[in-house]
């Protein structure tokens, strides 16, 4: 190591790394010390000022501020292409700013820099690792300042995750108060750490799954909240109001449910949060966002297609986009004069990949209202029996690979049991690693019953057909309604309603479409919307 001078590399330009991973630290003036710092020590040696980087909220112990979008990483980018081969200075608080990986790993980078011309100051211990040196005592010094480091870093992340682990098992044991002031933002800590609901934010999201189970889509609920000035959860200054994504998150944050998740997204099943969601709504919730899928065609005609997410292509299987032409046309005549035209417009379902010319020749464009008018008259028509049959064919297939998993966990515990008793007669390491085995194969077991138990939540939560067919008889008598509003409202839950209702629907290079659910029945349509195959089921 050397003392850094000031003629040598007067004539280097000075780059500035500033770098902290907390939220502790993100409160506190950590970035501002080391930029102001390092200003004034670059102005003290008499070196160019160029540029100063910064990373927020990255770890230099798990090595995230030399991931790819970090300030760091953009810097070791621009070294390897070339662009300091006439030489700069990194300057920067300490080592551990750049790497707390361990001594290998810092050496590397450090001489990563140094082959690419890139001279590395720490003015905690006014240190200057340059491009030119050979000093055995600068690299053993190196290693060492990055060892201490890595071993600081080390011990804390233990301090941190046994602290950590202590309150997580203080909530398992049922303790409600707030380890932490970042809660869900509809609630709220108060100064003895108890965390309560803030009412109108509660009302807000109780308002934003009550609207998505009715069949309004993110687009629209998000227009609804931006549109009255309803404040985004994000609280910033900055924030550009609800955003589609904003609102999905909501509606999949089992905080709703009082649910608390660990740092490595862990559910710890115990009641935390106030509840302000019932686990009825939000399965509903859930098998809604199950039904979602991206169609093609524009989005402004979102609410006209109520087969959106539905139809697809018989021979690419891909969906089926929603087109709509005519309208209003202005042109100018030769004269001058200046007209409007008014068609009525007509709107079909094509291929969309055959649309976009993506490999399907499926080019027929068949007319969206008779596949509208068809179907909904042949379900509508379908007999449904007096006393509706409330069995759940798809709710049943999942409960019995729920059974069928839960009884294969108990054989397997059986067969634990089996080989323990054996092994207290004859100890033998065959033995032992058949039951590492087998207790390998019951966590995978118990993550499939999960899974399961939350499909068969999701199933039961939904509407059965038969109550989907009633609702949708009084919905289509709202399709038409000549209020935009209510109109709008009637086909977007008509459209949730059919993608419970079908199983399948599909357009073939004629303008044929076969219709089927699995409850009701099977029809196939000719282009004209004539009936000419099928069956009630």
């Amino acid at each position: 190591m050397t003392d850094l001078p000031s003629i040598r590399s007067s004539t280097k330009p000075a780059y500035i790394y500033a770098r902290f991973s907390s939220a502790e630290q993100a409160k506190g003036y950590s970035l501002e010390r080391q930029l102001s710092t390092a200003r004034s020590y670059i102005e003290s040696k008499g070196w160019q000022f160029a540029e100063q980087m910064t990373d927020e909220g990255r770890s230099a112990f798990h090595g995230s501020n030399r991931d790819e979008g970090a300030a760091l990483f953009e810097f070791e980018a621009k070294a390897r292409a070339g662009h300091f081969k006439n030489g700069c200075i990194l300057v920067v608080e300490n080592i551990d700013r750049l790497s707390r990986q361990g001594p290998k790993a810092a050496a590397q980078l450090i001489w990563a820099l140094n082959e690419n011309g890139v001279d590395v100051a720490t003015y905690h211990d006014d240190q200057l690792y340059r491009a030119d040196a050979s000093d055995m005592l600068e690299i053993f010094g190196l290693i060492i300042k990055a060892s201490v480091a890595h071993d600081e870093s080390e011990k804390k992340s233990k301090r941190a995750k046994a602290s950590w682990d202590k309150k997580y098992k203080g909530i398992a044991a049922g303790s409600k108060k707030a380890i932490t002031q970042n809660v869900p933002a509809w609630l709220t800590v108060t100064p003895e750490k108890d965390i309560i609901e803030d009412k109108h934010r509660v009302a807000v999201v109780r308002e934003i799954f009550n609207s998505y189970v009715e069949g309004v889509g993110l687009h629209t609920i998000m227009k609804r909240l931006n549109e009255r000035g309803e404040p985004a959860f994000s609280g910033k200054a900055t924030s550009k109001g609800w955003s589609k994504s904003a609102i999905n998150h909501v509606l999949s944050n089992r905080s709703v449910l009082g649910e608390y998740a660990t740092q490595n997204g862990k559910n710890i099943p115990v009641l935390y949060y106030p509840q302000i969601i019932s686990l009825d709504l939000f399965n509903r919730a859930e098998a809604m966002r199950a039904t979602k899928s991206k169609t093609g065609g524009s989005s402004k005609y979102q609410g006209h297609n109520l087969f959106a997410g539905i139809a697809r292509c018989e021979h690419c299987e891909g969906p089926m986009g929603y087109i709509r032409d005519g309208g209003v046309s202005r042109y100018t005549t030769a004269s001058g004069e200046k007209k409007v035209y008014q068609s009525k417009g007509h709107s079909y379902l094509i291929c969309d990949a055959a649309r976009r010319g993506f490999g399907c020749d499926n080019k027929a464009h068949t007319p969206y209202r008779v596949i509208e008018t068809a179907t909904l008259q042949q379900l509508l028509w379908a007999t449904v029996e007096e006393q509706p049959d409330t069995s759940n064919p798809k709710a049943d297939a999942v409960r019995s690979k729920l059974d069928a998993a839960l009884h294969n966990i108990d054989l397997k515990h059986r067969q634990i049991a089996n080989i323990i008793d054996s092994m207290a007669e004859a100890p033998s390491k065959a033995m032992a690693a058949r039951v590492a085995a087998l207790e390998t194969e019951i966590e995978t077991l118990q993550a499939e019953c999960a899974a399961l138990q939350k499909e068969l939540a999701i199933e039961t939560a939904a509407p059965s057909t038969f109550d989907d067919l009633a609702e949708l008889r009084v919905l289509t008598e709202l399709l038409e309604s000549e209020d935009e509003d209510i109109r709008r409202a009637a086909r977007l839950r008509t459209n949730a309603s059919l993608k419970r209702i079908l199983d399948h629907m599909t357009i073939d290079r004629t303008g044929k479409f076969v219709v089927m659910s699995m409850d009701v029945g099977v029809w196939e349509f000719d282009r004209s919307g004539q009936r000419i195959g099928g069956q009630a089921l």
